[in-house]
């Protein structure tokens, strides 16, 4: 995007003043002349698509195509000229200080915006003001904080909201809202440099209303209300942006938010308010992904939950047996069974899934509780299970299966 390098930083009434940023305002003197959207938007969509793209040279057939695709039109020239007439009145008509002044031009089969008369645009001097603060950042942090303030604060919301829809508007929407909070970002950094806590504070309140949804700054002005031993007014707003953005995007804080709570939290505190930390002390921090293996206590706690689950969303578990023995159905010596035991529990924890559990019964047998599979499914998972030992064990210690759905309550077979 290119500016007219100086920006008007004092705009009088004496010129076309034209608020894109948040809302869409045309002024000359005291007349709003927008208040005539309603009556000719076609013309102000005409209008928003020149001012957006002021610095280029625009062919009649690209306007129409661009605004009002949907008709055909065997003249564009022609079907344009009208159109134009009609916005330069507008612009022109009663107000004195645009009666002189074209805006539009026309020159080699193309129209443009007239970049070199009276106007005021936001945009234009908010780019410049942002550059200029940018470059000033290092050398002069003092003049760059007043230059890109006020940059920030022409900043009033996206550009020509009311065009959300217009496919020609989204890449200059986008390209204002990142030198936003690029400058915002960089502005928060000089305040920080000169420990002026509260400004920041300010400035990222002001860009909440804005962007909600932006974690720097929600990181910066936590930190600088910690800075402040503002710790109650943190933490509410810290248990209000990490429910916010868990119900709104479906994400949890993140590690940067998670050091800012331990820095929230008192030292001999012991009620623990985020349901995140909670989560994560419940959790394995060894979980590697494989197969749930517990002891046989967990496991009958485990299988009641499975059964009550079942009960309730008809979803079939089951629940397998896996049993080392000798080809004579005998338990094997106590070296062959611990060396296929290892083994066999190496690879149940390697080859099954994350939710499925197992649990040593006893020193020959193991059992597998194995939720949301068919009987044929469940029984290829046997089958991969058997061959798969059979081919890697080094002894002579057998793999025997059985597999059955958990029984209905009322011939629940009861596990000891």
């Amino acid at each position: 995007m290119n500016s007219r390098l100086q920006p008007n930083l004092n705009p009088n009434n004496e010129r076309l003043k034209i608020f894109t940023l948040g809302r869409f305002l045309v002024r000359c003197g005291e007349n709003s002349l927008s208040e005539q959207a309603n009556r000719s938007y076609r013309l102000w969509d005409l209008f928003k698509y020149l001012i957006t793209y002021r610095d280029k040279d625009i062919l009649p057939e690209v306007i129409l195509e661009t605004l009002w695709h949907e008709q055909e039109y065997s003249d564009p020239k022609r079907a344009l000229r009208t159109p134009i007439y009609r916005l330069r009145q507008i612009l022109s008509e009663g107000n004195d200080c645009c009666a002189n002044s074209s805006f539009i031009t026309f020159s080699q089969g193309c129209y443009k915006w007239d970049t070199s008369t009276n106007y005021w645009l936001d945009v234009e001097e908010f780019e410049v003001l942002c550059n200029e603060g940018n470059l000033l950042a290092e050398k002069n942090p003092d003049e760059a904080v007043v230059i890109l303030r006020s940059a920030v604060s022409l900043y009033k919301g996206e550009y020509l909201p009311e065009c959300s829809y217009h496919e020609w508007v989204s890449a200059v929407r986008n390209y204002y809202r990142r030198i936003y909070l690029q400058s915002a970002l960089l502005l928060i950094k000089l305040l920080k440099e000169m420990g002026r806590h509260p400004e920041i504070i300010e400035l990222c309140e002001s860009v909440f209303l804005i962007e909600p949804f932006e974690e720097d700054f929600h990181l910066n002005f936590l930190w600088a209300l910690l800075a402040e031993e503002k710790k109650k007014e943190a933490r509410t707003h810290y248990e209000y942006v990490t429910s916010l953005f868990y119900r709104e995007l479906g994400v949890k804080p993140s590690a940067s938010m998670r050091e800012i709570y331990r820095s929230l939290k008192n030292e001999n505190e012991t009620v623990e308010l985020d349901l995140t930390v909670i989560q994560e002390s419940l959790a394995d921090r060894q979980d590697s992904g494989s197969a749930f293996f517990c002891d046989r206590d967990i496991f009958r706690y485990l299988y009641k939950i499975e059964r009550r689950r079942m009960e309730r969303s008809g979803q079939v578990v089951f629940l397998c047996l896996l049993t080392l023995a000798t080809a004579e159905y005998m338990t094997p010596h106590q070296r062959q069974l611990k060396e296929a035991a290892d083994m066999l529990t190496d690879q149940l924890l390697n080859s099954l899934r994350k939710g499925d559990i197992v649990t040593r019964w006893n020193d020959s047998q193991f059992l597998l509780l194995l939720p949301g599979l068919s009987l044929e499914q469940g029984e290829k998972v046997m089958q991969r299970i058997t061959h798969e030992y059979s081919r890697k064990s080094p002894t002579d210690v057998k793999l025997y299966n059985k597999l059955q759905p958990l029984l209905p309550l009322a011939t629940q077979l009861r596990i000891y």
